[in-house]
């Protein structure tokens, strides 16, 4: 397989992605359309994420380690987030199933990675790096305290990470298709500067949706019950 191989497989997922997203975010939730619609969509990005390995290793230019580590950060926050979105569903009667020893482990390697890209992005002056570290920063945490906390959780928990997840693959699945269509279409001579400005409009546009759908089902933000105390595990 050649580079342009593996970058029109990588995209071309990523296009039955986006296409799979919108096909269960239009559908009645929770109806047949939607499951269906979900579990493929997740099964797609899945692939997506394994889909990196091959650009890594086949790109027409010197190693470079700092690529490599992004890279695989962002495939590594691809298959955790996707994952999380798919199980909060079915596990959701499981708490201790779904915050079991894989959020113990993927939580810090999350947040400890996208601490390490928005600092070699911030040293580089690298944008999109820098604004991709979100992820696992915010997913990181979020898994970590998670996973520790014994607080008293909210009966909609499962659907707060459900959401959480959904809205945050909202941008894995526009952010970059986005900008590689307006390079091709617009402006050829756009710059990273230019890509991290569409990644960080997704990102408010996802948020965005995250509120919209969270007072629209009536799923808070947070996973625990206003008040509760925060009693870590022993």
């Amino acid at each position: 397989m050649t580079f342009d191989q593996a970058m029109v497989v990588h995209m071309g997922l990523g296009t039955v992605g986006l296409g799979l997203f919108w096909a269960g975010l239009g559908a009645r939730k929770g109806g047949p359309r939607h499951r269906v619609s979900g579990r493929a969509f997740f099964v797609v990005l899945l692939g997506v994420a394994v889909s990196v390995a091959p650009l890594i290793f086949l790109r027409p230019v010197p190693f470079d380690p700092g690529q490599v580590v992004q890279f695989v950060y962002l495939s590594l926050c691809l298959g955790t987030v996707t994952t999380v979105a798919w199980t909060a569903i079915r596990w959701k009667a499981d708490v201790a199933a779904f915050r079991g020893w894989h959020f113990r482990v993927l939580g810090p390697l999350l947040l400890g990675l996208g601490a390490v890209v928005l600092a070699a992005g911030t040293a580089k002056g690298d944008p999109v790096a820098a604004v991709l570290s979100w992820v696992g920063l915010a997913y990181g945490a979020a898994m970590i305290h998670f996973a520790w906390t014994r607080a008293l959780l909210q009966p909609r928990w499962w659907l707060t990470w459900h959401l959480h997840a959904v809205c945050g693959l909202f941008t894995a699945v526009h952010g970059t298709l986005l900008f590689v269509a307006w390079r091709r279409f617009v402006d050829v001579d756009a710059t990273r500067a230019d890509a991290a400005a569409f990644h960080a409009g997704v990102l408010l546009v996802a948020l965005a949706l995250r509120a919209w759908l969270g007072r629209r089902h009536g799923v808070p933000w947070t996973f625990t019950q206003p008040g509760a105390r925060v009693v870590p595990q022993a």
